[in-house]
């Protein structure tokens, strides 16, 4: 397995994008998704910036992976919102084509796949559509990241939405902790089935708890005001039992991380491993800087052990080779 190692921009949700690309390099990926927060909300993004931070990608020579945007929500959306989510996607284009981003997160809809309407579902069929025809114009991918809650919650959901969509640019992001809170197989057989569109695999971990006396618990129920900040979400209707889980560290939750690898060498992947964890100050977890090490560490250590065909720097080293003009 051939693989890109990338740090995902939402460790650094509160901070500046030069934060993001210095530790990056400091530490030693080879690239970065730029998540669409902060200065980058809604992608109205003056010119100058986006060459400001092109330099500084080439600079500290990192590639920008993926734009992980909350842009789309179609099926969930009227015409006249979608028509908006396409002039925000246009947006985008133009800052990902500046700084040579290749690949950009649009969602077809916050609605549990279960749940959906035929008539919602083509309507995000139609948008999305139109979207990955702009994007390709461009020679950018647009990709869907697996998400509970949303059209593309198991491999097979996932698998008929991207057929329905039809288009060669179109792709997903396997994200194993989304799927395990469905809770739906993540492991070799939905690799298997999702080879001819994976993309992207986020990297991060969480574990169950049976209860809420852990202080920095979430509920799975979380993610509807989370995602509600940026897209209408309609949540699973009827009564359900609450579940809650809390992050760690790469390897330490509930994730199967060595079934995950093992799946991908299988297939062959050769696409990104980006890794997406997260923790706030005050938790038993490192933040920012010493989170990204962390993680680094973690997944060279998992690559080790799994039979990675690369080679990768000591476990301590925390400049690399490629970046050690770095200041």
């Amino acid at each position: 397995m051939k693989a890109t190692i990338v740090l995902g921009g939402n460790m650094y949700d509160d901070s500046t994008i030069e934060h993001l690309l210095k530790d990056a390099a400091h530490i030693g990926y080879e690239g970065v998704e730029i998540r669409g927060v902060g200065e980058l909300k809604d992608g109205y993004i003056p010119v100058e910036r986006a060459k400001q931070i092109k330099a500084m990608l080439d600079r500290y020579k990192l590639t920008p992976t993926n734009l992980s945007l909350f842009a789309g929500g179609f099926a969930c959306n009227t015409e006249e919102e979608n028509e908006e989510e396409v002039l925000k996607w246009k947006r985008y284009l133009d800052f990902a084509s500046i700084i040579g981003c290749g690949m950009m997160r649009l969602n077809p809809g916050f609605i549990h796949s279960a749940d959906v309407s035929k008539d919602d579902f083509a309507r995000a069929v139609r948008w999305f559509q139109q979207c990955a025809d702009l994007a390709g114009e461009r020679n950018i991918r647009a990709v869907i990241e697996m998400h509970h809650g949303t059209l593309c919650d198991t491999a097979e959901a996932s698998a008929a939405f991207v057929e329905a969509v039809g288009r060669s640019n179109v792709g997903l992001i396997l994200d194993p902790v989304n799927l395990y809170q469905v809770p739906t197989e993540y492991g070799i057989s939905t690799i298997k089935q999702l080879k001819p569109y994976l993309f992207n695999v986020h990297i991060k971990d969480i574990v169950e708890l049976k209860g809420t006396e852990y202080p920095w618990a979430f509920g799975y129920s979380d993610y509807v005001p989370h995602i509600g900040r940026y897209h209408r979400v309609v949540p699973k209707q009827g009564a359900h039992e609450e579940r809650y889980y809390c992050h760690r560290l790469i390897n330490q939750g509930g994730i199967d991380w060595y079934e995950v690898f093992r799946g991908l060498e299988e297939i062959g992947y050769e696409g990104y491993l980006t890794i997406e964890s997260v923790s706030k100050p005050g938790s038993d977890l490192p933040v920012h800087t010493a989170l990204a090490q962390q993680c680094y560490n973690d997944l060279q250590h998992l690559l080790q052990i799994t039979g990675p065909k690369r080679t990768y720097p000591p476990l301590d080293k925390g400049v690399s080779e490629r970046n050690e003009t770095y200041e």
